[in-house]
């Protein structure tokens, strides 16, 4: 079951991190090792990462007692179904005592886990997300910088700073296929892909932006913004996927690097 859970962190110290989506990066493994270094381990081994990491835009610094004080928000998704609960145990308990952020030390004030409480937290049974209603129609708002990587001859990597239909499409349905119990069949698989390539097409964009974002030890082209993307296609089974991949992109997010950051992912 996916999970979208919010993060609300202080610190003393009012400046923000200096490598936000790095560090989060680091915490996460540290309590994963914590919690079980094997688990740890295989996670950081796995060729897709079953989590995605945001910080969100910091608050500005306020003042507690006279003294600033500094605020992170991290949001968290967890795509392996034995992920969510150990992963929240052990932030509980390291929490009080304080997590670290590079060299800054900050406590958890608060657990977001339910969209009462945020519209970014959340949480839906892979079942649930399958039967989302079909649309012809992907809407996305790109929350955080967005990069997609493909290959080249010789092992080169090319990176993709525009919202691209197929490459949208192909990132989701790529990241239900690894993860969710329900996946499709290699064939059913590779005639979405070859439909999707065809028959989608960009009809929207809104705020669309591009810049250089920083995730692990490198600097990326990337955009932000929203996008509505319309299939042609009239197969009933291409539409139930779109719809069923809108939804799974709040907890998927797109594109590479969501484990550092990049690519949360709205719809709307």
């Amino acid at each position: 079951m996916p999970h979208a859970f919010l993060l609300h962190l202080t610190s003393s110290d009012p400046r923000p991190p200096r490598y936000p989506g790095l560090y989060a990066h680091g915490l996460f493994f540290a309590l994963l090792a914590k919690l079980d270094p094997g688990l740890a381990a295989a996670v950081h081994a796995a060729p897709r990462k079953p989590f995605t990491l945001a910080v969100l835009e910091p608050t500005p610094p306020a003042r507690r007692g006279g003294e600033a004080s500094g605020e992170v928000v991290l949001r968290v998704t967890t795509l392996d179904d034995g992920l969510f609960a150990p992963l929240l145990g052990v932030l509980l308990r390291e929490g009080i005592a304080g997590l670290a952020l590079g060299d800054h030390p900050y406590r958890l004030a608060r657990v977001v886990a339910t969209p009462q409480g945020s519209p970014l937290a959340g949480r839906h049974t892979w079942e649930e997300l399958a039967a989302a209603p079909p649309t012809r129609c992907l809407r996305l708002r790109f929350h955080t910088p967005t990069v997609f990587a493909t290959s080249k001859p010789g092992r080169r990597t090319r990176h993709t700073p525009l919202p691209d239909p197929f490459l949208i499409a192909k990132s989701l349905l790529t990241s239900w296929q690894y993860h969710s119990p329900l996946r499709f069949s290699d064939t059913e698989a590779a005639a979405l892909l070859t439909l999707f390539e065809l028959d989608l097409e960009l009809t929207r964009f809104a705020d669309l932006r591009f810049e250089r974002a920083q995730a692990a030890k490198g600097f990326f082209p990337s955009f932000t913004g929203a996008v509505e993307v319309y299939c042609h296609s009239e197969s009933l089974e291409a539409q139930r996927t779109l719809g069923m991949l809108q939804a799974y992109a709040f907890y998927a997010g797109v594109g590479a690097k969501t484990a550092y950051g990049l690519g949360l992912t709205m719809p709307y």
